[in-house]
């Protein structure tokens, strides 16, 4: 469980690293933790805590999701202009990604996820 404060987005951080780093998958884990990073703070930012991270590889598929406890339902991805301050980080995910998602979980919450594959 991740409480609803920024520095919770460093722990989600060091939890995925350790967890590729220490698992040895054959993935990137810098992008692991930049795509962890950007969609745990977007939970921050648009959802209600608690949030629960959740890391796992099945058949070398890293698969990291967030859910939280309600927000403002789906995820898009926006178009920033170099003059925004934010808005990139669904881009970020979009683009690095094997895949992504969300989904609804079933009460007011949203999960969302990325897959990374070796």
């Amino acid at each position: 469980m991740l409480k609803g404060t920024p520095d919770q987005v460093r722990r989600a951080r060091g939890l995925v690293h350790g967890f590729v780093v220490e698992g040895r998958l054959p993935t990137d884990a810098d992008v692991a933790v930049l795509l962890t990073s950007e969609i745990v703070t977007n939970a921050l930012r648009h959802g209600r805590a608690p949030f629960r991270l959740t890391v796992e590889a099945v058949d070398g598929t890293l698969r990291v999701e967030v859910r939280d406890a309600g927000g403002n339902g789906r995820p898009t991805v926006r178009g920033a202009t170099p003059e925004d301050l934010g808005g990139r980080g669904l881009a970020l995910v979009d683009t690095l990604a094997d895949a992504w998602g969300w989904q609804p979980d079933g009460t007011r919450g949203t999960v969302v996820w990325f897959e990374l594959t070796a």
